[in-house]
């Protein structure tokens, strides 16, 4: 019953701003708990993962600061202050032995004690509607991005944007499966649609957004209005490229090949488009079709 609940709510559009708040920074901690867990081995140890992850952290989220304090001056500070208030809008308090490590770049620290993020939370975030800390902290894994595609070639001299891109490629494919074994979903364009959806409206993008779907030529696609991170100093289609491996994890769980096919970046306009195409496998039969 929970099931058909959240499902019913993810495909409707319509969770609540906390809900989505909430989403948004866990979503936050998982991408950095999977970044670890893929940069470790070619790092060579968790903690020089974790290092390198925040250092561009922090680069990140002194953007992100910057900008907070232009729409909401009670909030202005030093780089302690900054640790605070980004460190409660991403939740750190819920589990800070594995929630805080992101902010060691930055001076200070966020609040780690439930009484305090709460405290905090009142004295200071009070001003900030939900809606806006959930669009705040939506921003945030486009600026780290950025930054880690500026930092991490000096520890990975080879491969740094490919190491990245095959993280998320995995990190999709895990998010997919849990998906589909969740809500049963089967092997169909509609179905890899359903979970592509899932983590582009937790993170705004494409918010205005249309698609469609043919199940007899296994095939799909979705166009809308991008993403909040395109127009970031910095931003490139290299950037598109390796966020989109998230989303080509996801697809391949369903005998789907993803397509980045329109990108603001590179053709222009006002939209971005996806197309889905029929998975081929090592034997050259298409995902979706017996073989002989």
């Amino acid at each position: 019953m929970l099931e058909r609940v959240v499902r019913e709510a993810y495909r409707r559009e319509q969770l609540p701003p906390l809900l989505l708040w909430t989403l948004a920074a866990d979503g936050m901690h998982a991408w950095y708990a999977m970044l670890r867990k893929g940069l470790t081995p070619v790092l060579g140890s968790r903690e020089r993962a974790e290092d390198e992850i925040a250092k561009a952290a922090a680069i990140g989220y002194r953007k992100r600061w910057d900008r907070l304090v232009e729409r909401h001056p009670r909030l202005a500070g030093d780089e302690a202050r900054a640790a605070q208030v980004l460190g409660a809008l991403t939740m750190v308090a819920r589990d800070p032995k594995r929630r805080a490590w992101p902010f060691r770049g930055l001076p200070g620290a966020p609040p780690t004690r439930r009484r305090d993020h709460l405290a905090l939370e009142w004295r200071l975030l009070r001003d900030v509607p939900v809606i806006d800390r959930w669009h705040e902290v939506t921003t945030h894994l486009g600026e780290i991005l950025i930054a880690l595609t500026q930092t991490l070639p000096a520890a990975l001299p080879v491969g740094a944007n490919a190491a990245l891109g095959q993280i998320c490629f995995e990190g999709g494919r895990a998010s997919a499966e849990r998906a589909k074994a969740m809500f049963s979903l089967p092997d169909r364009p509609e179905s890899a649609i359903e979970v592509l959806r899932m983590s582009e409206y937790v993170f705004r993008v494409n918010p205005h957004h249309w698609h469609e779907a043919d199940a007899a030529a296994n095939t799909g696609m979705i166009e809308g209005t991008a993403c909040p991170w395109f127009t970031s100093p910095g931003w490139s289609m290299m950037h598109c490229g390796i966020f989109g491996q998230f989303q080509a994890g996801i697809s391949s769980v369903f005998g789907l090949r993803y397509q980045l096919t329109k990108t603001i970046p590179k053709h222009g306009g006002t939209t971005c488009r996806i197309d889905l195409r029929p998975l081929k496998r090592k034997d050259g039969t298409v995902a979706g079709m017996a073989s002989d």
